[in-house]
């Protein structure tokens, strides 16, 4: 991305490869071994890409879904034995932070709520200035809640119940 001070950052290539890592998360929260596999090659794919479009900077992160697992050394392992580099992760705290949002929108945009809801949390961020007055991450992503509410089968849609976990 062109990351020009005082400018929104602009794409330059956009590369994504799924991974549908909800798939593979246990009961207790650990990624499996063919998760972390797939994952692992993800990244290994990614990298080879980037080096193909001469990307001279790569950042690796990885969110709640791994950030949280009990396994999470493991899973950082797995991926930098496999793709050769090691992600870093960003704290609950860290990830809510709505910097990026604020620079696309201006200041012009006044106060904002931000809400991301991914797979493993949901991060909340309010505020007008550049640091948000509030910034929160909870355990409520929607591949988590799924696990938790659904434990018969958490990637495959069910009946709609009452969640009492």
């Amino acid at each position: 991305m062109d990351a020009s001070s005082g400018a929104p950052p602009l794409p330059i290539r956009a590369l994504k490869e799924p991974v549908a890592l909800a798939e593979d998360i246990d009961a207790d929260g650990e990624v499996t071994d063919a998760g972390i596999e797939r994952t692992a090659a993800a990244m290994s794919r990614i990298l080879q890409a980037a080096r193909r479009y001469e990307i001279d900077s790569f950042y690796a992160f990885v969110t709640a879904a791994i950030r949280d697992a009990p396994n999470r050394e493991t899973v950082l392992d797995g991926i930098e034995r496999t793709a050769g580099v090691r992600p870093q992760f960003l704290t609950g705290a860290q990830e809510a932070r709505y910097l990026a949002v604020r620079r696309w929108y201006g200041w012009r945009a006044g106060p904002l709520l931000v809400l991301d809801i991914g797979g493993g949390s949901m991060e909340l961020a309010l505020g007008r200035d550049d640091e948000p007055e509030l910034a929160l991450s909870l355990p409520l992503g929607a591949g988590r809640l799924t696990r938790a509410c659904n434990a018969t089968s958490p990637a495959r849609p069910a009946p709609r119940t009452r969640c009492t976990g």
